[in-house]
């Protein structure tokens, strides 16, 4: 038994060297770990920065329904304390403000926060405008749009602001309309004068009619990726004119691909996409950016990674380990009973009789060599099996290294709103093992701002799609979403630069 146990530490130990840990694949990903109490998780909400504050407002969960809190939290490159406070300073039922929403949109101009359409509920989108001034921390009711008489009720839109000369506009993107469906127009909300109109009707060389869809404002152009209607998610680019008001698709070599929810933030390198969904379960966190006319792949969507060649590895090593004996035995008897049911011509084989049960039943002569054939491969599998053990033993070790705190840490990076039951399951998993490796987690600039903020180097976002991105300066920032309808509360920050230097 000892001897035995040395060899596998000795497989283990070597697997351990060859792999590359996360900070190899990810150096300008951090997770943030905000201290104290945790907000509630949410896709569909709106994100904003002003004065060195991220705001987030509304969105969706499931367990607790559209919300209607407006929270902050400072940039992370501060040396405040990365908390996440409320902003009302009166009781949250005292408020008047837009209440419950959700696939809404939210932008910034000057020290106002500018809140447009989205769903008050589950089912109604609405067309109010509220305006957040974050001075006096007050709510006004802006003015409805309304065109022509109408009023224009749509969510899953996009909204940014355009600024020309003196003149400030809110623009707004596509959408899905209550009277009309999937839209591609777009409008226009002044900001100095409080008027809606239309900006650009929909038209043969617009995009088709959309929702989800990615936007961005870059110079005096609306850039606009992927989105989704009733049939399809797109994976055309555009771009619009905010001068000339006119429409231009992009072609380009690569393409991030057909999704939607995406978000994309312009930097001064170019602008960034990430996240969305391809299709239904299958989200994305690839990153890319669109720069010098052309979509460059940074990071690979690796929400569904083949594992392949790991496979091929591990059964060259498994032909060299010990069998289980017991194991294998049941692995062949299970095998024996598949070839029942799939091999031969015979009705008789083809009888839905159960597993283990061979009684009576003669296997054609023809058949003989294909279950030994069988029964070998049910030899590397089961061995192969131990390797996998081995290798989640590895795995746990490295989450370890990367979850070494105390109690008293642990508390304070806890989330305390409601989880689920296989997250419970994974922190339990990993809290209660033996402790092992190098500690991750770390303050950014040392043992003094030790109480102010942890951050988890090498660690990127999951799949994800109904999140939030903002651009800090030289770093990105990505919040929440969710998927396969988790939604998320998680806090992450990209690094611009070559390298990631630690924030300051």
């Amino acid at each position: 038994m000892k001897a035995k146990k040395q060899q596998d530490d000795a497989v283990l130990e070597e697997d351990l060297i060859k792999n590359k840990s996360q900070l190899d694949y990810f150096p300008k990903w951090q997770e943030l770990k905000p201290l104290g109490k945790n907000i509630h998780r949410r896709s569909y909400h709106s994100c904003v920065a002003w004065d060195n504050y991220i705001y987030v407002y509304g969105g969706y969960e499931t367990n607790e329904g559209v919300l209607d809190d407006l929270m902050k939290i400072p940039f992370p490159n501060l040396e405040k304390p990365l908390t996440w406070t409320q902003v009302y300073k009166k009781n949250l039922k005292e408020v008047k403000g837009p209440g419950p929403l959700r696939n809404h949109t939210a932008v910034t101009y000057q020290n106002k926060m500018y809140i447009f359409g989205g769903k008050e509920n589950l089912i109604q989108p609405c067309c109010k405008l509220w305006i957040f001034d974050f001075q006096s921390e007050e709510w006004n009711e802006g003015q409805e749009c309304k065109i022509n008489n109408n009023n224009i009720c749509v969510e899953g839109h996009n909204s940014c602001v355009f600024v020309q000369g003196d003149i400030a506009s809110m623009i707004v993107f596509g959408g899905f309309y209550t009277d009309k469906g999937y839209v591609s127009q777009v409008l226009q909300y002044s900001i100095n004068e409080n008027v809606w109109t239309i900006y650009q009707e929909q038209q043969k060389t617009s995009p088709l009619g959309r929702a989800g869809a990615g936007a961005a404002i870059l110079g005096n152009d609306l850039y606009v990726f992927g989105g989704c209607n009733y049939e399809q998610r797109f994976s055309d680019f555009w771009k619009f004119d905010l001068i000339n008001k006119k429409w231009e698709q992009i072609k380009t070599e690569k393409s991030p691909g057909s999704r939607s929810s995406s978000v994309i933030v312009q930097h001064n390198q170019g602008l960034y996409l990430f996240g969305g969904i391809h299709d239904i379960t299958h989200e994305k966190n690839d990153l890319w950016m669109f720069k010098n006319n052309e979509w460059v792949l940074l990071e690979e969507d690796n929400s569904r990674r083949q594992v392949n060649d790991d496979l091929n590895d591990s059964l060259d090593k498994a032909s060299q380990s010990k069998p289980n004996k017991q194991k294998e035995k049941a692995k062949n008897q299970d095998m024996q009973n598949r070839t029942i049911f799939l091999l031969g011509e015979d009705s008789e084989l083809r009888s839905p009789q159960r597993r283990g049960s061979l009684k009576n039943i003669t296997l054609p002569a023809g058949n003989q060599k294909i279950i030994t054939e069988q029964n070998n491969v049910s030899q590397a599998t089961n061995n192969m099996e131990e390797l996998k053990k081995r290798r989640w033993q590895q795995k746990k070790m490295q989450m370890l290294a990367e979850f070494e705190l105390t109690e008293e840490e642990k508390q304070k990076f806890r989330s305390s709103s409601p989880t689920t039951e296989q997250i419970k399951n994974s922190i339990n998993l990993i809290t209660n093992q033996d402790k092992g490796g190098q500690r991750k987690i770390s303050s950014p600039v040392g043992r003094k701002q030790q109480q102010t903020q942890a951050q988890l180097i090498g660690k990127k976002p999951c799949a994800r799609d109904g999140h939030s991105v903002i651009v800090a300066g030289e770093f990105m920032i990505v919040f929440g979403g969710d998927r396969n309808l988790m939604s998320f509360n998680d806090l992450y920050m990209y690094t611009f630069s070559n390298t990631n230097k630690q924030t300051k």
